[in-house]
């Protein structure tokens, strides 16, 4: 067992890497941070990529009193009446249970962000960071585009789409997850690094004209493929932080998007 506070420290102090990024990230809508308080005593905590009443009752029938999740309670656009938003709170308050939300800071993460760990997955060492939350790297050789692919379609576990429209061998590659596909001046860094490969989540209909036009290749491996590596990453990290003292879980709720 051990105490919300405790893990509320802890997950404050390890995923605000960066004390100048900290402001933005607990402003975000999506929230960084608690979100929802429950039980004091968690036995067990159950890990997720999107907040979602399907979401808490597999959590609560695996026996948690806390959620961590890379998609949070995303608030309200307006003060009005959200049935959504406020039947996702009600089953959160009425069972005690805990809901931390980690957007931003498990994409941007340099260790367990999804993007950080997406890299490591692929050999590729960090080189430096990509637009505001990505990051991009190298290959110690260059590599067959191909070879790449099979790769990405055994990690994020689905057929992927690819726009091949560079180099047959790759060598410096960025990843963004999620909804990545970028745009006006973020998406100009992009061109700036000269990629021979980027990686994310899932395409605008824009984006495929966009990499004819740069000569560049682009894979989109799935929004919620490529956001389950934070929170898995961080999943491990609290279980050798604190040991067996408390019970950990990943909650598949596979989404094909």
């Amino acid at each position: 067992m051990i105490y919300l506070k405790d893990l509320n420290k802890y997950l404050s102090d390890y995923l605000n890497y960066d004390k100048k990024i900290s402001v933005r990230s607990m402003d975000e809508q999506n929230g960084n941070g608690l979100q929802v308080k429950g039980e004091k005593k968690i036995m067990k905590i159950g890990f997720g990529v999107s907040a979602s009443l399907e979401l808490f009752k597999h959590a609560k029938k695996a026996g948690c009193q806390c959620l961590i999740v890379h998609h949070g309670l995303r608030m309200p656009d307006s003060p009005h009446y959200d049935s959504i938003f406020q039947n996702r709170i009600e089953y959160l308050l009425k069972n005690s249970m805990s809901l931390f939300g980690y957007h931003y800071l498990l994409d941007s993460h340099p260790v367990v962000g999804n993007n950080a760990q997406i890299l490591k997955k692929l050999n590729i060492t960090i080189k430096g960071q990509l637009v505001d939350w990505g990051w991009y790297g190298e290959l110690e050789t260059s590599t067959n585009l191909s070879d790449i692919k099979k790769k990405c379609e055994e990690m994020f576990g689905q057929d992927i789409i690819l726009y091949k429209y560079g180099k047959d061998k790759v060598k410096k590659i960025g990843a963004v997850s999620g909804s990545g596909s970028l745009s006006g001046s973020e998406f100009q860094s992009v061109i700036d690094l000269d990629l021979d490969l980027y990686i994310t989540g899932n395409p605008s209909e824009s984006t495929r004209e966009k990499y004819r036009e740069i000569g560049s290749n682009f894979i989109a491996g799935g929004h919620y493929a490529t956001e389950t590596f934070g929170v898995k990453a961080l999943m491990k990290k609290i279980r050798n932080k604190f040991g067996g003292s408390v019970e950990t879980e990943y909650l598949e709720l596979w989404n094909e998007v």
